[in-house]
């Protein structure tokens, strides 16, 4: 039989990895009775390249992984080949499918079946019994229409032995080729989230430390510098979560992303994240609401006051990237609630803020729940919220405004400070800001040029003791002498009058420009010789 896996990832960055996980499972022998292909790509081409791809190998199988981001583009390839190519068997599976599936199947007709739940210890025996339908159709985590159009259904797959599967390194089909690659150290979380795939209630299984050691070396020996820990909440168990830090020391090469639950920093763990190297890590700290009822009735647990004492711990380090997220949509949390909360984060100063509207996604609770929570979402991909009782369609559109807004000008931002300042000297005035860029119809693409001068428009209104910084960021980074802002700033040359106390004369290459404000003159020196257009130095001086 001829198998063919088709890979749509996110960007050429992404893999998937359930190919190799689910590769990996199988014997030498089995897998050589059968052939292999893969197709992979991004979302970002064309899906005739897929196609033909696809029916140039002729596959009596076709496997995909279907995730909300992939959804409709995989689908679009898959109803046309199956046009082409009709007694093509198509398989899916992926956390599309964890929920109910008879409407998928019913509308999708040219899907032959879903897998849903964890497929390791199933792919073999679906390999085994491919050539007959009836063989791997009964076996559990399958769904599918039968010949007389009854909907079957599986029920939920379980891999009982987690902790001793193949690592899927071991695949042919192991992405070594990509920036960073995943690791799953553990499977399950303790929290319940309504709004998470890994709220099921399962026992967390974890993967010994020592071969979760020896599966680092062996990434590293292949000149990995990334690795994203899969595992939801990271410190969830304390001497588990120190253990496995002691080894990601050991490999200082690499970077290691971690999902933390910030509450849940006790002193052993923070004391330990404090002997750390620099750039070791990567933190995705979760929020989702600093409002105690919000995280009560979304099923997670921790309290507000030691998750906030916990990122700013993090931060306090000054040594690893620190991400915080906010979800907007959450039973009882209100538009002003999450301002109130963005700008407490503001405040905490993390290296980036995602802003995210929830997603009621298949089989997690809240899409079971939705209709008693009160929760209107979209039925298609990719389940957004569209209003609950706390918070109005228009109020979750003004949200996604924002959460551009906290893109461009404070996520790895020449402007973060400025833009700090103003969000922190007053709700009103925060808000007022946020109206403003709104407002503008903002292409969120403009550069740092364009955003300089919208925020000088705002300032110039709203927040004059905002333009010295403003005038300061402009010059310092280089931007334009002939728009609004820079023609505020003067070409200093050497027959001028005026005295320059950085003249360098020794140093026929730089160029010596100056802004004057209140009762300061600030002078900026560049190199000509340089591709980087920031000043080189800044020196200011009393008048």
């Amino acid at each position: 039989m001829r198998f063919l896996w088709l890979d749509v990832n996110a960007s050429y960055s992404h893999s998937s990895l359930a190919i190799p996980a689910l590769h990996a499972q199988l014997s030498k022998e089995l897998e050589g009775k059968h052939s292999w292909h893969i197709v992979s790509g991004s979302k970002n081409k064309d899906i005739c390249h897929y196609i033909s791809e696809i029916i140039n190998y002729k596959p009596d199988f076709i496997l995909s992984t279907l995730w909300l981001f992939n959804h409709s583009y995989v689908i679009s390839i898959l109803e046309r080949c199956k046009k082409i190519l009709p007694h093509t068997k198509v398989v899916l599976g992926g956390p599309e499918f964890l929920g109910e599936n008879m409407l998928f199947l019913k509308r999708e007709h040219y899907v032959d079946a879903v897998f849903r739940g964890e497929g390791e210890e199933i792919f073999p025996l679906f390999v085994e019994n491919c050539e007959d339908v009836t063989g791997w159709q009964s076996l559990k985590g399958f769904c599918f229409i039968n010949s007389a159009n009854e909907y079957i259904d599986n029920g939920y797959a379980v891999s009982e032995n987690f902790s001793y599967l193949n690592a899927p390194e071991e695949s042919l089909f192991f992405p070594w080729d990509k920036p960073f690659i995943q690791l799953e150290t553990s499977r399950g979380c303790f929290n319940r989230c309504g709004f998470c795939i890994s709220g099921n209630g399962l026992a967390i299984r974890d993967i010994a430390i020592e071969v979760i050691k020896n599966r680092i070396k062996n990434i590293a020996e292949k000149g990995i510098k990334e690795i994203r820990i899969l595992d939801r909440t990271f410190n969830g168990n304390e001497k588990r979560a120190i253990e496995l830090l002691s080894i990601f020391e050991q490999f200082p090469e690499i970077e290691f992303h971690l999902e933390v639950h910030p509450s849940l920093l006790g002193t052993k763990i923070r004391e330990k994240l404090k002997t750390l190297p620099p750039k070791l890590l990567h933190i995705e700290a979760g929020i989702q609401s600093l409002n105690n009822n919000v995280l009560k009735a979304s099923g997670r647990r921790g309290e507000v006051s030691k998750a906030l004492d916990g990122i700013e711990f993090l931060v306090s380090l000054e040594k690893f990237e620190v991400h915080c997220d906010l979800i907007a949509g959450l039973p009882h949390y209100s538009f002003d609630n999450l301002l109130d909360d963005l700008i407490q984060l503001l405040k905490v100063n993390p290296a980036e803020i995602q802003l995210e509207l929830l997603k009621i996604l298949p089989g997690t609770e809240f899409c079971i729940n939705a209709k008693r929570l009160k929760l209107t979402h979209s039925d298609l991909p990719p389940y957004e919220i569209l209003m609950n009782s706390s918070i109005s369609y228009p109020e979750l559109n003004k949200i996604t405004i924002i959460s551009k807004i906290i893109e461009m000008f404070f996520n790895r931002s020449i402007w973060r400070d400025l833009f700090r300042d103003i969000a922190l000297s007053g709700k009103e005035l925060f808000t007022t800001l946020l109206s403003f860029i709104g407002e503008s119809e903002f292409n969120y693409h403009v550069n740092n040029e364009e955003k300089g001068l919208l925020l000088y428009g705002f300032c110039k209104h709203y927040y004059e003791e905002g333009t010295e910084k403003l005038l300061f960021t402009h010059m310092k980074n280089g931007l334009s002498f002939k728009n609004a802002v820079g023609i505020k700033s003067k070409l200093w040359r050497r027959q001028d009058s005026l005295p320059n106390p950085v003249f360098n004369e020794e140093s026929p290459d730089l160029t010596y420009r100056y802004i004057e404000y209140s009762n300061k003159r600030t002078w900026f020196v560049y190199d000509k010789k340089s591709n980087n257009f920031n000043s080189i130095r800044e020196f200011t001086e009393i008048l």
